[in-house]
């Protein structure tokens, strides 16, 4: 049964690229529950590809939990495409959710809350709200003109959306600092269900992986085909909402922890007690994860829910 909500719902899917992460798919159910403050009693929603599948004991703590297990269909022509699947999953849970909550909160898997989730809710007047990446990948830096897209991907992109590259926006990537043209993770993304930004999403990825050139482009380079998902969030984002209209989430929401060491912002914080959200990626898969400073109460909790 999906349980209603005026207002909020979380929503993520079950799926793990490789097997990994290895953690349980309702840890960061757990997480929002223990550590969501104003927003932990929210409906949540974990998007399952085969819920005939499902164990027993994921029905039962799913139970304990109150999170709806609600399945989403795989679409196997994107199997090439090894992150195509979230855009799906995301969709449907866009369509269930319109007109039953204001906005939908959409993770992936590998995140968990640390703190009041409050802050990453819309404000007046925003439409969706965002993590910029990490790192620019396969994004095109922005005020280099037509010149700069080295490859003619984003130019196919925007061509095949509708949209005109020169209107995206920008973003700042996270760690390299890099100004790019609009271009965000698809690891934390709020937004008002009517505006039918994951809808969009998932119908950008079909356009894409059937063209013949961003196929072709992707079968030769392997990172773009990768990332595909995330061109075609930004720009379906982009597409669908003014500039104005877009909300960047704090540098303590969607923090990357394989980014620690590495990490040259000094807003960086001294423990993980102090993020908001963060994502995990592989570093909760063995013990590694034990040399990051916490307080006692949260290593004692991950100890216990992680699998």
């Amino acid at each position: 049964m999906i349980r209603s909500s005026p207002s909020l719902i979380i929503a993520y899917c079950d799926y793990s690229y490789r097997g990994s992460p290895n953690t349980d798919v309702l840890l960061l159910a757990a997480s929002v529950r223990r550590y969501g403050g104003a927003c932990k009693s929210v409906p949540i929603w974990v998007m399952y590809q085969d819920a005939g599948k499902i164990p027993a004991r994921v029905f039962d703590r799913a139970a304990e939990l109150k999170v709806d297990l609600i399945p989403y269909r795989a679409i196997q022509d994107l199997a090439d495409f090894p992150f195509a699947q979230k855009a799906f999953a995301a969709a449907e849970a866009e369509r269930l959710a319109e007109g039953t909550a204001s906005e939908l909160l959409w993770f992936d898997r590998d995140s968990l809350v640390l703190n009041d989730i409050s802050p990453l809710l819309l404000s007046p007047g925003k439409k969706v709200s965002f993590r910029p990446v990490n790192v620019q990948n396969i994004g095109e830096e922005a005020g280099a003109g037509p010149a700069g897209d080295r490859n003619g991907f984003w130019r196919r992109a925007c061509e095949l959306a509708g949209t005109d590259c020169g209107v995206l926006g920008t973003t700042t990537s996270y760690i390299d600092r890099k100004v790019l043209r609009f271009y965000i993770a698809a690891g934390l993304v709020g937004t008002r269900p009517e505006q039918g930004v994951f809808r969009e999403w998932e119908k950008l990825l079909r356009i894409f992986s059937g063209d013949g050139f961003m196929r072709a482009y992707c079968s030769e380079h392997g990172v773009y085909r990768i990332f595909l998902h995330q061109a075609a969030l930004s720009i379906a984002v982009a597409g669908k909402v003014g500039s104005g209209e877009r909300q960047e989430l704090s540098d303590l929401a969607m923090y990357p922890l394989n980014f620690w060491e590495d990490d040259p912002n000094a807003c960086r914080p001294a423990v993980l007690d102090d993020l908001i959200t963060l994502r995990y990626d592989t570093v909760l898969d063995d013990d590694g994860w034990l040399r990051f400073p916490m307080s006692v109460e949260l290593r004692g909790w991950l100890r216990d829910n992680i699998r």
